[in-house]
């Protein structure tokens, strides 16, 4: 343990000053925030929480002595008001039985993550085009991937303002390259750049205050990334989310950030138990109350959950460490949408997807152009939108069920079934031969007018009743609208 403590100096600034600027932060979020008593004892649950699921070490420490490995570790919480979270034998389901203050931490915690999912509800584009599109690949990517409880934001835009990154992770799932260019803040990127996030904001309405300006790299590579947010707030106004595996390497600049970010839209990656040692050494626990922590250390409990995508897909020996079991096959992907990169020029519209050799980062690209003047920007993102997302089933080459969905006949129609969910069509009035439509997709050699005309000569299937339910699933995302060959330019 003692490489884990030598770090806690607990040299923190006034609680009370520190508190009072950590209730206006989620103010400035719209949330309730806790009452003024709370802070320190919120901040003091919320901060063991966050030891005990990053350091195994500590779990099986605390739990011998939680007294002494609490003063050790400089936690300040009392042991037994945390019982819930290290006693197996203690569900704390009962909060009748709970100190009262552990009440309202846990109260304070649903609010929280409602308010998250409430952000996620908010993600809507205001083109009408572009809003269908987003919902078909929501569609699709619940088939694909499954439902979750923290349901995939699906945001319409990420600007990347750096071309590669610092930091290196070997799981990332993005790979991007070493940190080789940056997007400076200079006159004319400045001009560009407020020229881009007027083009997005326009497609997007409210929802562009979702977007981030951030991908696969980490946002504090960029020396003008506090500028580049300035103008963020300026045309869309609100701050946008920041997640960053370098809080520490310059700690007056991320408090800055934290000063400027409502509660919620910081995230610290914590990539070892160091670095997590590092954070709690020169950030009090009132600071980051309002910081969300992505525990992605060995060791801890969430590192199960990582994806298999990107880098480790190349690491899978050190990923088995992580994930003994069978691969996380999910997504790592939040954009359905347009995602920037300002240090190439380039613009991808891309959707989220299961990692696979075609898409091994998790998400799919549609098409992908360059640019170099804001004019540029609206003619491609406008042209993007015209051909990606007015299409209709109508207008498919060939109709056919995505490879990542297995088709399965049944008596009134047919199933597709995904890693974790399993779909049924079935027979409807207006379409009583569910079953020989499903037979004439899975046989991927028909377009939507062959299928008109073969339901119509031999169940008798209106035409305008066969178009209707084949564009409703399209809009489901159970028919594929990706049919070009893997190539280079649109492999990810």
């Amino acid at each position: 343990m003692k490489s884990s403590t030598a770090l806690i100096r607990n040299d923190f600034q006034a609680a009370d000053e520190t508190s009072e600027r950590t209730l206006h932060l989620f103010e400035l979020a719209g949330l309730q925030p806790p009452a003024a008593d709370d802070v320190t004892p919120f901040s003091d649950i919320k901060r063991f929480e966050e030891r005990w699921h990053a350091d195994p070490t500590f779990r099986s420490a605390f739990i011998q002595d939680p007294d002494r490995v609490a003063a050790t570790f400089g936690l300040r919480v009392d042991p037994e008001l945390v019982r819930p979270i290290w006693d197996p034998e203690h569900s704390g389901d009962d909060e009748s039985k709970s100190p009262p203050v552990w009440v309202r931490y846990r109260d304070f915690q649903r609010r929280g993550t409602k308010h998250l999912l409430d952000a996620t509800a908010a993600s809507q584009p205001a083109d009408p085009r572009f809003a269908r599109w987003r919902q078909r690949q929501i569609y699709r990517a619940n088939l694909e991937i499954g439902v979750s409880l923290t349901p995939n934001p699906h945001i319409p835009a990420s600007f990347e303002l750096s071309r590669g990154c610092s930091v290196g992770c070997w799981f990332c799932s993005l790979s991007p390259p070493r940190l080789d260019d940056v997007f400076r803040y200079t006159p004319e990127h400045a001009r560009l750049w407020r020229e881009i996030l007027e083009v997005i904001g326009g497609v997007s309405g409210p929802a562009a205050r979702r977007t981030i300006c951030y991908s696969g790299t980490d946002p504090f590579d960029n020396p003008d990334y506090e500028r580049f947010v300035d103008d963020f707030v300026s045309t869309f106004g609100d701050v946008p989310f920041t997640s960053t595996a370098i809080p520490t390497r310059d700690v007056e600049r991320t408090r800055r950030l934290l000063a400027i970010s409502p509660a919620y839209r910081v995230r610290f990656s914590v990539l070892s138990v160091g670095a997590l040692a590092k954070i709690h050494a020169v950030f009090s626990p009132e600071e980051t109350l309002p910081v969300l922590f992505g525990l992605r250390n060995e060791g801890a409990t969430d590192a199960r959950s990582l994806n298999f995508a990107g880098r480790a897909r190349d690491n899978v020996a050190k990923y088995r460490k992580y994930q003994p079991e069978r691969p996380v096959i999910s997504t790592p992907s939040c954009e359905s949408g347009f995602k920037f990169n300002l240090a190439e020029r380039t613009i991808r519209l891309v959707s989220p997807c299961a990692p696979d050799d075609r898409w091994p980062m998790g998400y799919r690209v549609y098409d992908e152009a360059s640019f170099e003047t804001g004019g540029d920007v609206a003619r491609i993102v406008e042209d993007m939108m015209s051909r990606h997302m007015t299409r209709t089933a109508s207008d498919l080459p060939v109709l056919r069920f995505p490879n990542h969905l297995r088709y399965e006949s049944i008596n009134t129609g047919f199933a597709l079934i995904g890693r974790r969910l399993r779909q049924r069509f079935e027979d409807t009035s207006d379409m009583p031969s569910m079953a020989r439509l499903g037979e004439l997709i899975a046989s991927a050699r028909h377009n939507a007018s062959a299928i008109g005309t073969l339901l119509d000569r031999e169940c008798g299937v209106r035409r305008e009743a066969t178009t209707a339910t084949l564009e409703d699933l399209f809009n489901l995302g159970a028919l594929e609208e990706d049919l070009q060959e893997p190539d280079g330019p649109l492999s990810n």
